[in-house]
């Protein structure tokens, strides 16, 4: 993979964003909740975490990131409606040929 040096600078020392909000009582709240919204001590899927990932760290920077369990809601329903709908599309049969 290819980064712009000033990102490989960032991720190396732990100076991103992402890098800092994942260490933060904030990611391990969320994550905490998430595992429990998830089924307990199953781990959740990649996916799921990469939903928080996407969005939490900059809100969390900017000091306007909702509460942990109400964040976790936030991501545990967006994730819902993407696994339903991936689903909705796998049980869809296919078109016959022409």
């Amino acid at each position: 993979m290819d980064l712009h040096p000033d990102d490989h600078e960032e991720l190396l020392h732990g100076k991103s964003t992402l890098e800092l909000w994942r260490r933060s009582d904030h990611a391990f709240q969320v994550a905490d909740e998430l595992m429990r919204m998830h089924g307990g001590t199953v781990p959740m899927s990649e996916l799921l975490w990469l939903g928080a990932e996407s969005y939490l760290p900059r809100q969390w920077r900017a000091g306007r990131a909702p509460e942990p369990i109400e964040a976790a809601v936030l991501v545990y329903n967006r994730w819902r409606k993407l696994e339903e709908r991936r689903l909705e599309r796998r049980n869809r049969p296919a078109d016959p040929p022409a």
